[in-house]
């Protein structure tokens, strides 16, 4: 809860506002021209013009911040939401909303799934963690951004991995966590994660999951060392083998992969691996395999 602000203060602070709304107010943008971006005052100027009562000035920017989300309807107009939110909680950085509102409604999508200032959303999230560091919203956002916008599977692994840990997180996290491992090829590190799970689960049906889960890795591993002979093989001979008993008759593979689910293994049409006995990979579903941007909902 902001503190409330007496009426000496709020006069003072209305005088001071008044200079600062005709030092800050967004230029007019002629119509039909070419965008303009906002011109704010440098932090520095509003320091010492609002020395006292940065919180208000603060509000002001907010408010600033919602108006230019309303106006915004294209993506240029929407990247305008950066630079108020940023001055917001560069004078007030404990100013929390700021940092989940901006940086939920900062990407943008131009059409055909082409996402605009997304690295302004994942900019300011970053900050805000600075600060709150034990926020769950921003944890998930962040991870979102990385994931789903700039294909950083390991670092928003890793920042789910935290924020399953944090108080009210949803069950589903740590698993989407380890899904993202593998995505970005760190299916030990995946693995490393699962299997603490697993021994450290409350309750057997939880425990299951989380061996499934160990498994499910495990088998990601072979898949992913079959591939990686497959490319040898393509690179060998300019064509993919036709089948995983090819890769170890010509040395491609140094051992049979192993299925901790007892099936066996073989080459899609698509020319990657696959097991009879779990034919959907564990990795993210992106527009390129015709699946989702983020997989969240799948592991409830």
């Amino acid at each position: 809860m902001r503190s409330r602000t007496s009426l000496p203060a709020l006069l003072v602070g209305a005088f001071c506002l008044t200079a600062l709304v005709l030092l800050a107010a967004p230029p007019r943008q002629q119509p039909r021209g070419p965008h303009q971006e906002p011109l704010l005052p440098r932090q520095e100027l509003l320091r010492l013009a609002g020395r006292g009562y940065l919180e208000l000035v603060a509000d002001y920017f907010w408010l600033q911040t919602i108006q230019s989300t309303g106006r915004a309807f294209v993506a240029e107009e929407y990247r305008d939401i950066y630079p108020y939110a940023d001055l917001t909680t560069d004078l007030d950085p404990k100013f929390g909303l700021v940092y989940v509102f901006a940086g939920g409604v900062l990407p943008t999508n131009t059409g055909r799934e082409i996402w605009a200032n997304t690295d302004e959303s994942t900019r300011l999230l970053r900050k805000g963690l600075k600060q709150f560091p034990d926020d769950l919203k921003m944890h998930v956002l962040l991870a979102y951004n990385l994931s789903a916008f700039h294909q950083q599977y390991q670092e928003a692994a890793q920042v789910l991995e935290r924020a399953s840990k944090l108080p009210g997180a949803p069950s589903y996290l740590p698993a989407l966590a380890t899904r993202l491992y593998a995505q970005s090829g760190s299916v030990d590190a995946g693995l490393a994660l699962a299997r603490t799970l697993a021994n450290s689960a409350e309750d057997e049906e939880t425990r299951e999951i989380f061996k499934q889960r160990v498994r499910d890795l495990e088998l990601e591993g072979e898949l992913r060392r079959v591939e990686a002979s497959i490319g040898r093989f393509r690179q060998e001979f300019g064509v993919a083998p036709p089948d995983i008993n090819t890769l170890l008759w010509l040395g491609f593979l140094d051992r049979p992969p192993y299925d901790p689910q007892d099936g066996g293994f073989f080459i899609g049409s698509d020319e990657r691996a696959y097991s009879h006995t779990q034919q959907r990979r564990l990795e993210i579903f992106t527009p390129d395999n015709r699946g989702y941007q983020w997989a969240m909902p799948m592991e409830r």
